[in-house]
């Protein structure tokens, strides 16, 4: 039967009173909860999200404390036990915690202060995996570019260019924005990959959740694990099926996966690994299609592998340049 009003009243003010009164208030308290809780379900429900939200309340505010402790100051939490011992408050004590926390987001982030920078990039055909100063991992992919901002209430993180994935220490009071070009991709706890192309980005998520904001003038967009998507500037568009999402994963394998695709997008795919060009001798070459999966870490061998999958030849210049021609 579900609790009444006053019983849930009655219970926060014990609750209350078992967190944040003297020693002997506390004990007292604690007895006459424990005995009002019983075996009961409904309230002992009741209890356990009390103590989650006193919880929220607690490691939002520890976390920083900690990280951080030349910016929050130690007392600021007393906030939080003295509206809850006030008379006649005690029974608001979930949305106490809940309003605490953005008092105390309030009253220590009045400014968005930089804790750290970093810059950090990889060469063409190099993968670099290195880590953020707020704790997340970051791989990139060949010739990428990064810059870190970690804020005492944001961390932001711009690529410049290429393609990065990331494992995001998730916070629910330090959003993890990536931008790239007008896009913004907004960690809700997730792993998840970003790249960026010339008219807009592409973003995969292998685990949790992101939010895309193509720009400053469109609606965000949810992806979850295993679902991605490409914008065009203000427009967005869903890349269908597992398949699709596991070949713009698999870099981070340090493997090429193709699905019937033509020539022309392998060659865009490839030469982001290659520093000497590689070029077309015809229109038809291009048109051939490729599917398999191939290493990356050898793009040379890639290359030499096209006239086994396709009708083409591939031909090396003194200068290194690939010529990919179409048999005839």
């Amino acid at each position: 039967m579900p609790l009444s009003q006053s019983e849930r009243d009655a219970a926060d003010d014990l609750f209350a009173s078992a967190k944040f009164g003297d020693i002997a208030q506390q004990k007292s308290a604690q007895t006459a909860l424990d005995t009002w809780t019983g075996g009961d379900s409904e309230r002992l429900a009741h209890v356990a999200g009390l103590e989650a939200a006193n919880r929220a309340l607690e490691v939002n505010v520890g976390t920083l404390r900690n990280r951080y402790p030349r910016h929050i100051e130690s007392r600021v939490p007393v906030a939080a036990a003295t509206i809850a011992r006030a008379p006649g408050l005690s029974r608001f004590w979930p949305g106490i915690a809940m309003a605490c926390c953005a008092m105390v987001a309030a009253a220590t982030w009045v400014i968005n202060p930089v804790l750290s920078h970093q810059t950090t990039s990889s060469a063409v055909g190099q993968q670099l995996a290195f880590d953020l100063d707020d704790g997340s991992r970051v791989l990139l992919n060949t010739d990428t570019a990064v810059r870190f901002v970690n804020r005492l209430h944001s961390r932001e993180l711009t690529l410049e260019k290429g393609e990065a994935m990331f494992s995001v220490v998730h916070s629910s009071v330090r959003p993890f924005h990536v931008y790239a070009g007008t896009a913004d991709i907004r960690d809700v706890g997730t792993q998840f990959s970003v790249r960026l192309l010339p008219t807009g980005v592409s973003v995969a998520v292998l685990e949790g959740r992101v939010s895309v904001t193509p720009s400053a003038d469109t609606p965000p967009a949810l992806l979850t694990a295993n679902q991605a998507l490409r914008t065009d500037g203000t427009t967005m568009v869903a890349v269908d099926g597992p398949q699709a999402v596991n070949a713009m994963l698999s870099w981070k394998d340090q493997r090429l996966d193709f699905d019937n695709t033509s020539i022309v997008d392998v060659i865009g795919d490839l030469q982001r690994y290659r520093s000497k060009p590689i070029v077309l001798a015809d229109n038809k070459a291009g048109k051939f299609r490729v599917s398999g999966g191939f290493s990356i870490a050898d793009p040379e061998q890639l290359l030499k592998t096209l006239p086994s999958v396709a009708p083409v030849t591939v031909t090396m210049k003194p200068d290194g340049t690939a010529v990919i021609a179409s048999r005839h």
